[in-house]
């Protein structure tokens, strides 16, 4: 039985070779013709916006298919009870401010009066790159239903007190019926429709995510985009700085039936489609997590080392090899007598990594470099002092003479660092060495949680009494 091919519209038919092959034209470059495949990908069915996204693939010259590599920018969460201030930065008036149970809490007072806000907002601001787009995650719980009168926003952008912002993309609960998606160019703003359907439910908590690019921001809640928004059309940029912190505003336009409390449970700022191939303890630092600040989770926030204003010699003792005696910090200043007895060790700078729990994320040291100076402060009787510098680091408890216990303690693991001298009867001001001594770690010095890491000195001199040698210590180093 045979078939016969022809046009529906026309007497042609299809032709074969002489082996009754079907031929079939090749080579064709028109997508309106058979033989040609188009590659897309669908990134939303549409079924919220009315239209379905899909994006052509992208091949390089060479044919290979091109796949982005995204970088992260900055990642927080709200563990223990006290925010991290030093990369969030709080304003209030009225409202309150606080963190517990994995929240930072805005309104936590319950608030209803006019006038009265609470921001949440980095420091740090997030910088978009043309053609390589932000990535904004917020997850979000509010306690009770929207309420007239009352305004949460949360996104990228600028704004001061209850001020309309000056800039940015962000999410808008504007009453107990509206929300909407807004981008700020310099004041101007470009609004959604009101996505009523989407009013979040108390208690809940969404996952909202705003991928802000040069010329168009998406908005997307529980993974389904909802918005998107296209820069003003005389606009340079979707937005006026395109480099905008992170942040969540919760105000009272006018007097409040009910409080609303806005909960922040997790955020991630990251940069899409581009490797910077950036340094890890640079992307680490750029989100907070450099080692000469305290981490999130501490009971106060500020330098890990000790290192304040104005700080003297103060009570000057000697060095031990079981105690800080000299004082505790991640680096910083420490004074001594140089009354060690000759081939004993005795710790200079000491900081144990805190133990990570529910409340305090264990986050290990990675230390690339250690220097330590030392100079006379009050002139030596005696010596010459010789002080043999180790980095001991992994111990379980303060004593360098703790002793190891597989599997329950640790004992120290020490590196040698240099040597620093200073001449019998040196007078005030002499330093150990012009330079001090520097050790940089090609690979890592690393300590984990609850592990101490600390500058220890050996003198292999002489005893000098009295006399105050005082030592300068910094680490290179971050934390993960």
């Amino acid at each position: 039985m045979s078939i016969i091919i022809k046009s529906g519209n026309s007497s042609n038919l299809a032709s074969v070779n002489s082996n009754n092959d079907l031929q079939v034209a090749i080579g064709l470059t028109s997508s309106d013709k058979s033989g040609f495949v188009s590659i897309t990908g669908e990134s939303d069915s549409g079924s919220v916006t009315g239209a379905r996204l899909v994006r052509n693939l992208e091949a390089t010259d060479d044919y290979r298919l091109r796949v982005g590599t995204d970088q992260t920018f900055f990642n927080e969460y709200f563990p223990g009870t006290t925010i991290n201030g030093n990369i969030w930065n709080t304003l209030v008036t009225t409202m309150t401010l606080t963190q517990a149970s994995n929240f930072a809490i805005l309104n936590a007072a319950s608030s209803t009066t006019s006038g009265a806000f609470a921001q949440l907002r980095t420091w740090r601001h997030m910088p978009a790159f043309m053609s390589f787009p932000v990535y904004c995650e917020i997850d979000l719980q509010f306690s009770i239903s929207a309420q007239n009168n009352n305004v949460v926003e949360w996104g990228l952008g600028l704004a001061t007190g209850v001020a309309t912002p000056t800039d940015g993309a962000f999410f808008r609960l504007l009453s107990a019926t509206d929300l909407r998606c807004v981008i700020n160019s310099a004041g101007t703003e470009t609004t959604s429709g009101n996505l009523i359907s989407y009013l979040p439910a108390p208690s809940t908590t969404n996952d909202y995510l705003i991928v802000l690019s040069e010329k168009t921001c998406e908005f997307w809640i529980n993974d389904i985009l909802v918005s998107v928004l296209t820069r003003i059309s005389n606009a340079g940029a979707t937005t006026a700085s395109m480099n905008l912190p992170l942040f969540i505003r919760n105000y009272n336009s006018a007097a409040t039936s009910s409080a609303q409390i806005v909960r922040v449970g997790y955020v991630n700022v990251s940069q899409g489609d581009m490797s910077t191939n950036k340094p890890w303890s640079h992307v680490m630092a750029g989100a907070g997590a450099m080692a000469y600040q305290l981490q999130t989770g501490a009971a106060a926030f500020g330098t890990s080392a000790l290192l304040t204003n104005s700080l003297g010699t103060g009570s000057v003792v000697a060095m031990t090899n079981t105690t800080a005696a000299l004082g505790s910090g991640l680096g910083g200043q420490f004074s001594t007598l140089p009354t060690l007895a000759v081939t004993n060790d005795g710790v200079v700078s000491s900081y144990q990594v805190p133990s990570g729990s529910n409340t305090v994320p264990g986050k290990s040291l990675y230390i690339t470099g250690v220097k330590v100076q030392g100079a006379v402060t009050q002139a030596l009787v005696g010596g010459p002092v010789l002080y043999a510098y180790t980095l001991a680091y992994g111990h379980t408890a303060v004593a360098l003479n703790t002793t190891e216990t597989n599997g329950t303690v640790k004992a120290p693991r020490r590196v040698a660092l240099g040597f620093e001298t200073f001449a019998a009867t040196a007078a005030l001001g002499v330093l150990g060495s012009a330079t001090g001594c520097y050790m940089a770690f090609n690979s890592p010095v690393v300590v984990q949680p609850g592990e101490f890491v600390q500058v220890t000195a050996k003198n292999l001199g002489a005893t000098a009494s009295p006399g105050i040698i005082t030592f300068l210590v910094a680490f290179d180093a971050y934390m993960e």
